[in-house]
């Protein structure tokens, strides 16, 4: 399946500055997990992840962003698992699958099927 609107998305990342330095790497740890077209990350960075799928690495340059961002970054992205979206994610505006699979037996937050 290829990244579209109301599909969830688990993918790693690393950002960088203009400077090259690491802002961010989540390449070493738990995916992230987004509905696709939530709003959820840079609308930018959403356009530039369309057609991916699961497996596929892109680096993503974004320009500086008025109001947004001082300066440019850059996105080295890896795509973990695309899926469509469950009804109750799309109303949520967030994948709540992925917030069960990270839960432990006694957690309280928002899932389905327990």
């Amino acid at each position: 399946m290829n990244i579209a609107q109301n599909c969830v998305v688990s993918m790693r990342y690393t950002m960088k500055n203009s400077r090259q330095e690491v802002l961010e790497d989540t390449l070493h740890a738990l995916p992230v997990h987004y509905l696709h077209g939530s709003g959820t990350i840079l609308a930018v960075l959403q356009e530039q992840l369309v057609g991916l799928k699961a497996g596929d690495k892109k680096k993503v340059y974004l320009q500086t962003i008025p109001g947004i961002t001082e300066e440019a970054f850059c996105f080295e992205v890896s795509i973990d698992e695309v899926r469509a979206a469950l009804p109750e994610e799309i109303v949520l505006g967030y994948p709540v699958q992925a917030i069960v699979q990270a839960c432990e037996a006694d957690c309280a937050c928002y899932n389905t099927g327990r």
